[in-house]
């Protein structure tokens, strides 16, 4: 059983750039590769009765939220062509931008079998253009904590999924055996980058049940 949640992101079109695209529901995508992926816009929504991969209904929802300071955007988009799938999905995400207010993704209502152990995993890739620059940021759930840092440049296309050792570059991490019906993951953006700039990408989220499947 799987539910995943893609968050589109994007640069406001006002700005000359390319809006990124929500995905349809046939397209697949991730490292447990599912379709029917539930598309969160904006920077702060909820989604009821979020879909699982076989295009059911669940008892599950979702509400997140990403603090939007005065002149700054908290969506962004790798600049990546558009394509369907793992493209499309990685190409869009949320994007905190100060250590105080980092994005939280919180669900809920998960149905009951899940709540004996799943997986979640959390794809984290932003938009780094310059090389040698080297952001930290932090994701939490309950009592874990993952640390990653990425450098830059950014990858220019899609080369597959990596996953990010503690401490260490990747474009995904994973918490595992989460108990409970709901969840929240803060992303929290950390100090130490090399440009000065604090940031946390989520660009997706999958919960796979049973942990460790």
């Amino acid at each position: 059983m799987i539910i995943s949640i893609d968050f589109v992101g994007g640069i406001p079109p006002v700005e000359g750039a390319t809006h990124t695209v929500a995905m349809a529901a046939n397209e697949t995508a991730g490292v447990k590769p599912a379709t029917h992926w539930n598309s969160a816009a904006t920077n702060v929504g909820t989604l009821p009765s979020l879909v699982l991969a076989d295009g059911a209904a669940s008892s599950a929802s979702a509400n997140w939220d990403v603090p939007l300071p005065s002149g700054q955007r908290v969506t962004f988009s790798l600049y990546w062509t558009d394509a369907p799938g793992n493209v499309r999905m990685m190409n869009g995400f949320l994007d905190p931008v100060a250590v105080a207010s980092p994005a939280t993704i919180s669900v809920a209502g998960l149905p009951s079998p899940m709540s004996t152990g799943y997986d979640v995993y959390v794809y984290c890739y932003g938009n780094i253009m310059n090389a040698g620059v080297t952001r930290p940021s932090r994701y939490t759930i309950g009592s874990t904590t993952h640390n990653t840092i990425q450098t830059g440049p950014m990858a220019t296309t899609f080369g597959g999924y990596v996953l990010a050792p503690e401490g260490g570059a990747g474009n995904y991490i994973v918490f595992r055996n989460v108990t409970g019906t709901g969840f929240t993951l803060t992303a929290q953006p950390m100090t130490g980058s090399t440009d000065q700039l604090v940031r946390a990408p989520v660009n997706g989220i999958q919960i796979v049940y049973p942990a460790g499947s």
